[in-house]
This record gives structure tokens, C-alpha cells and sequence, in this order.
């Protein structure tokens, strides 16, 4: 049977000790210690659960407060934040592991030292379709007493301003593991936020009925951490070739993210809204190197390091990475030839902050000697970074040549389709021909670290890759060891170089076959577009771009099959993407999800719609029939009103 019990302390402290059977120590030691106003908040690594366990029943006692809490470090600034804490421990973010196994009662107490009453959600039995809310008044004690539930990864969270969704750091996990389970070596990586917003200011902007939209152009003084940190100064999780990783993500902002593994797949092993914890069946899952997390959601992933050397796992959206989520902002002008890349900081932190997590793998690769298996030669490119446009218009692009290549195209903003065969080595001389400095990165591809192309960090020890300089080249050599769809494109995060242009495709295909370009389309979706007052910003109102062009037309042929690539690289776009005619969507088949296939038995047909985040790509199959008839290609950000459109021509 559930139970819960909430109880005014201060009112009725005889009655709740009466009620709530063994939590009469732990009531007696909250209401003894003294709050400090001057508390440090600590980062909590979520590697202790909190509280004791006996019997089968973990007591626990926190409080609420408010301290001093330093995200970029101990010599970073420091934060006047409310937060949870141990009654005997400091103020942690995030708050308290709670960690039981299965069939565990929890007793809680909970002190508010907080001057505003406290709200708190999740302190419930798993699974359920609603939790009771826990309020306990200012310098008041709650209690709160529940069997834990199913195994599973979930939450809990409060607020002292009444948010419908974790805003502050008053936000932790809260994991229910098997019964009998021996401990397990698993991270717990927990999203929050904090904002430069007072809570009469987040109170306004909050919408409940669809918080993260409302937030989403309302916070632009959000700085989002992982496990209480910002990057660089954030946890370096340190792993052996072949040792396996299970990570526990939990976001607990009001904004989604799209988390991306550089280097290496993972598999996703449930996912969860807090309430409850949804596993997918082995045959269901598949390899991925990015997946959406929306406000309150949780994920169990997997993978294993293959490769030695430094490696990000990091939200997508650029402007949850970018300097500007510093607390203290970079100085200096950005863009141009004296970029904020110049900057010793945006150098040291390869050019990013926030939920940025570095990831160190060690050991010995184990390869055939040199000369025991003669090494293919290598198919030589060279890719050229140029400026296009015009003064007013501005644009990046990309020229290339090599192997097999006619003579150098002009610019191409994007870039163009970068065609590669699965194990086949490729050496690609990347030249900046630009003003500025840049660096790329091949988005999903599994290749040495060095090469990945994060300035500064990535390659190992000493060996570290390099900005690219103006008039610079870059040599980048790997081998593709899987066919699929994936991505080239700037890893400098500022907002001139990804909407000027700085992206392509790259496809894999199987050694033998061939690339047709007039059934197999690649779509890069994108933004485009500086602000002319402000030339290293970009314009909020830019319409979202498809290969470049607000409304580019397509020739497709009749009677035949297509494949359909669609790439989603814009700075911060969460997109919702449909193909249809003019009585709605059509049908197409999921074949691969960012480059790998997915399981056979899921690809089935379904309507043509499917929702895209920044960093992820998508291939679908769709039989076209015979004869003219006219499509539509419509993308919509999910956050905001911006769209474009192309039309297709079928005949």
C-alpha cells in the first residue's frame, strides 16, 4: 500500500512523530542544526546516496537553503542560489541522490530554511500518472513517507516561486534499482539551470500550459550545468578501451536538449518523463550518436570507448554551449578577423561552456602491424573554406577536388556532398581560405580523436588538434566504417560561421554501389542569415533555409523509389518536418536514424512526419507512383514561427 503523510511541524510535530513511526531522530536532528547564510552549494558528482538505509527503509533528511555556489569552479564567480542539501552535509547541486532498490520504503523529512514556502514534486511511489505535491512553509518541516516503486530512473524537484517546471537547482535523481542488485558502476549525469531572471521575472515568462516555448525566447541569461558544473570546469570521466559506459541523463531544465556523443554510438536503453521509466526491448534499440531529451525527461544509454583519446558528450544547440552562457561574459569583439576566438579563455575551453561533458579514453589500440596488412591508398580531397556573397550578404562556403573529381567548383554555401565508400581510407586536406579561424567536425563519423575536430582538446596528451589558421591546412585522415548519413560542419560555437554557411553532407555509401543523385537526395536544414546592426549575431527572424535556399524546388522522377536525407544543422532549431500533398502527409519508411540502420522489423510505412533536433539526421524511403504530381517539403521550428518550404515536382 502507498503512503503519504505531510505534516506542519510546527503545528502538529507531536501528531506527524505519532503518525510517522521512525523518523523521530531525523526530525530532532533537522529541527537542532543551524543554517548558515553563507553555505557553500557544492557540486554533487551523484556517486553517494543520501540518507541511511536499515531494514529495507532508507531515512532521509534534507533542507532547503540558500548558499554561495560557484559553477565555473572554485575560482569562477559565485552564485547567491537556493538549493538542497543533507541535514548534515552542505547545500548540494543537484540535490541528493536518492538511490533504493526496488521494494524500499523511503521516510523523508524536509526543512525549508528558505524565507518563500517550498513546492516540491516527485517524492512519490513509481510508477504513477500524478504525484502529490509536498509544500512545507517557510522555517517549516515536512514529512513524507512512500514505498519507492519500480526500478527505474526518475526525479524529484521543487520550486519557492511556484514553476511548473525545474528552473532552479532544487532538482535531483532519484533511482529505484532491481531488487537484490549488487551496486553498479553506472553515471548519473543530472541536468539544471539557472537563470539571470529573479523568480518575479520567471514567474511572468513561464507559461503553463507549454513552459518550454514560452522559455525558450524569454531566458536568454540561462546558464545550463552538468552535475552542478559549466564546462570547462565540469567532471572528466575517464574510461579504458573496451570498459563499458552507462550513463543515467536526467534533464531537469525547462529547455530540450539534444545530446551528442562525439566519436562513438550508444544505445538507449529506456526513456522516462520522471513519473515513469519506459525500457526498450533489446530488438528495439539502436545505435545513435544524438537524442532529444525534452524538460523533465530521463535516459539510460550505453556505449563502448573503441578509440583512445579526448571525446564531448554535449547538448547540440549552440547557444546552450556558446560563451554567452558564461556567467561572466568574454570581453572582446566576436567575428571577423579578431573573432572571440583570439580570446585565451574561448581558446583554453575549446570556444564553448555548459552542459559539456570531456570524456578521456585510455589504453592501447590494438592494430596488425605496419607491414602484416598492406594499407589501401588512401582517396585524396581537398576541401577550401572561402567567403561568398556579397558585402551585405555575407557567406561561407566550400569548395572541393581530388580523386576522382572534375576540376575545383566554385564556393558552394553549404557545402557540398561529400561522397565516401565504407572501408575505404580517406585523407582530406582541409584549407581556410578564410579570414578567421575555424575548426570542423565530422558529426557521427568514428574516427581517431585527433582528427575529430574540437580545437584544443581533441587528439591525446600532447597531441591536441589545432585551430586551423587563415592561408592553414589541416590534414584529416579516417577510414568510414559504416554506410549512412552524416554531417561536416563548423565546431567553433560562436553565431557567424554555422549560419554563414559552414556545413555539408557527408554520405557513406557500400563499397560497389553507386550514388544517384535524382532518387537519393540529400536535405540540409539550416539558417541563414547576420544581423546587419549587429554582424556576428544572428537575426532572430532569419527563416530556416533547406540546402541553403528559403524555398528551393526539387525535379524527382515517377514510378521509382527515393531516399530522403534529412540533416538538421541549425544553430538552435528543433524542427518538425512532413512531406504531402495537398489532402496531407504521404507515407514513407524510417530506414536509419544518424547513420545507422534501424531494426528491420520497424520499418514499416508512416505518415511522413517526424520531428528533427539540431544534430540528428533521418533516412526514409518512399515509393513514388507513376505520373506528375507536386509534394511538399515543410519544416517548422517547434520552439518559434520559422519555416520553409520546398516543392517537389514529380514526373
Amino acid at each position: 500500500m502507498r503512503m503519504f503523510v505531510l505534516r506542519s511541524i510546527a503545528a502538529q510535530i507531536v501528531s506527524a512523530l505519532t503518525i510517522v513511526g521512525g523518523l523521530s531522530a531525523s526530525v530532532s536532528e533537522a529541527a537542532d542544526a543551524t543554517f548558515h547564510p553563507q553555505d557553500t552549494v557544492a557540486a554533487n558528482d551523484n556517486r553517494r546516496p543520501a540518507g541511511t538505509v536499515s531494514g529495507g527503509t532508507l531515512t532521509l533528511a534534507l533542507r532547503a537553503g540558500r548558499g554561495t555556489w560557484r559553477p565555473e569552479g572554485p575560482d569562477g564567480p559565485g552564485l547567491s542560489i537556493e538549493a538542497f542539501g543533507e541535514v548534515s552535509g552542505p547545500l548540494v547541486v543537484p540535490a541528493p541522490l536518492i538511490r533504493v532498490h526496488e521494494g524500499a520504503l523511503i521516510k523523508a523529512s524536509i526543512r525549508n530554511d528558505l524565507d518563500a514556502p517550498l513546492l516540491i514534486h516527485g517524492l512519490c511511489t513509481r510508477p504513477g500518472a500524478r504525484c502529490p505535491v509536498v509544500a512545507v512553509r517557510p522555517h517549516d518541516i515536512a514529512l513524507a513517507e512512500f514505498p519507492a516503486g519500480q526500478t527505474g530512473t526518475y526525479h524529484y524537484w521543487a520550486t519557492a516561486f511556484g514553476a511548473p517546471v525545474p528552473i532552479r537547482e532544487l532538482a535531483g535523481a532519484f533511482i529505484v534499482d532491481p531488487a537484490g542488485a549488487a551496486a553498479t558502476d553506472d553515471r548519473i549525469l543530472v541536468i539544471t539551470e539557472w537563470s539571470s531572471l529573479t523568480p518575479a521575472q520567471l514567474g511572468r515568462v513561464v507559461n503553463a500550459d507549454d513552459p518550454g516555448k514560452a522559455f525558450v525566447a524569454l531566458n536568454p541569461g540561462a546558464t545550463f550545468v552538468i552535475n552542478g558544473l559549466s564546462w570547462p570546469a565540469t567532471e572528466r570521466l575517464t574510461y579504458r578501451l573496451g570498459e563499458q559506459a552507462r550513463w543515467r541523463v536526467i534533464n531537469l531544465s525547462s529547455q530540450a536538449h539534444p545530446m551528442h556523443l562525439h566519436g562513438f554510438f550508444f544505445d538507449v536503453e529506456s526513456l522516462g518523463d520522471g513519473l515513469r521509466d519506459m525500457p526498450i526491448a533489446r530488438q528495439d534499440q539502436h545505435p545513435v550518436v544524438t537524442q532529444l531529451l525534452s524538460p523533465g525527461s530521463t535516459m539510460v544509454m550505453n556505449w563502448t570507448p573503441e578509440r583512445e583519446g579526448n571525446w564531448l558528450f554535449h547538448c547540440h544547440i549552440m547557444s546552450h554551449v556558446s560563451l554567452e552562457r558564461r556567467i561572466v561574459k568574454p570581453s572582446g569583439p566576436r567575428g571577423g578577423e579578431h573573432a572571440a576566438h583570439e580570446h585565451e579563455e574561448h581558446d583554453r575551453a575549446a570556444g564553448m561552456a555548459g552542459m559539456i561533458l570531456g570524456v578521456t579514453v585510455t589504453g592501447t589500440t590494438s592494430a596488425p602491424a605496419p607491414d602484416s596488412i598492406p594499407a589501401p591508398s588512401p582517396r585524396r580531397l581537398t576541401l577550401r573554406l572561402a567567403q561568398g556573397g556579397s558585402g551585405n550578404q555575407p557567406s561561407f562556403g566550400f569548395s572541393v577536388s581530388g580523386d576522382g573529381l572534375p576540376a575545383p567548383t566554385d564556393v558552394i554555401s553549404p557545402g557540398p556532398v561529400l561522397l565516401l565508400r565504407r572501408g575505404e581510407p580517406v585523407e582530406i586536406s582541409v584549407v581556410n581560405q578564410l579570414a578567421e579561424r575555424t575548426a570542423l567536425h565530422w558529426h557521427g563519423m568514428e574516427l581517431e580523436s585527433f582528427y575529430d575536430g574540437v580545437h584544443n582538446w581533441s587528439g591525446m596528451d600532447q597531441r591536441l588538434a589545432p585551430m586551423i589558421e587563415p592561408g592553414g591546412t589541416f590534414l584529416v585522415r579516417f577510414t568510414p566504417p559504416r554506410a549512412g548519413t552524416f554531417m561536416y560542419h563548423t565546431h567553433v560555437h560562436d553565431e557567424r560561421q554555422l549560419p554563414l554557411g559552414l556545413y555539408g553532407s557527408l554520405i557513406v555509401v557500400e563499397p560497389g554501389d553507386s550514388y544517384d543523385a535524382s532518387i537519393d537526395h540529400s536535405v540540409m536544414l539550416g539558417r541563414s542569415g547576420l544581423d546587419p546592426a549587429a554582424p556576428n549575431v544572428l537575426i532572430p527572424q532569419t527563416p530556416l533555409v533547406i540546402n541553403g535556399e528559403k524555398a528551393p524546388a526539387f525535379v524527382w522522377k515517377s514510378g521509382t523509389r527515393h531516399r530522403l536525407r534529412l540533416m538538421n544543422i541549425t544553430p538552435d532549431d528543433i524542427l518538425s518536418v512532413t512531406m504531402q500533398t495537398s489532402k496531407g502527409p504521404i507515407a514513407w519508411t524510417p530506414v536509419a536514424k544518424d547513420g545507422a540502420p534501424l531494426p528491420r522489423h520497424t520499418q514499416t510505412p508512416t505518415p511522413a512526419l517526424q520531428t528533427v533536433a539540431v544534430g540528428e539526421t533521418y533516412d526514409f524511403e518512399m515509393d513514388l507512383p507513376s505520373g506528375r504530381q507536386t509534394l511538399w517539403l515543410e519544416v517548422r521550428s517547434t520552439a518559434g514561427k520559422w519555416e520553409a518550404q520546398a516543392q517537389v515536382i514529380v514526373r
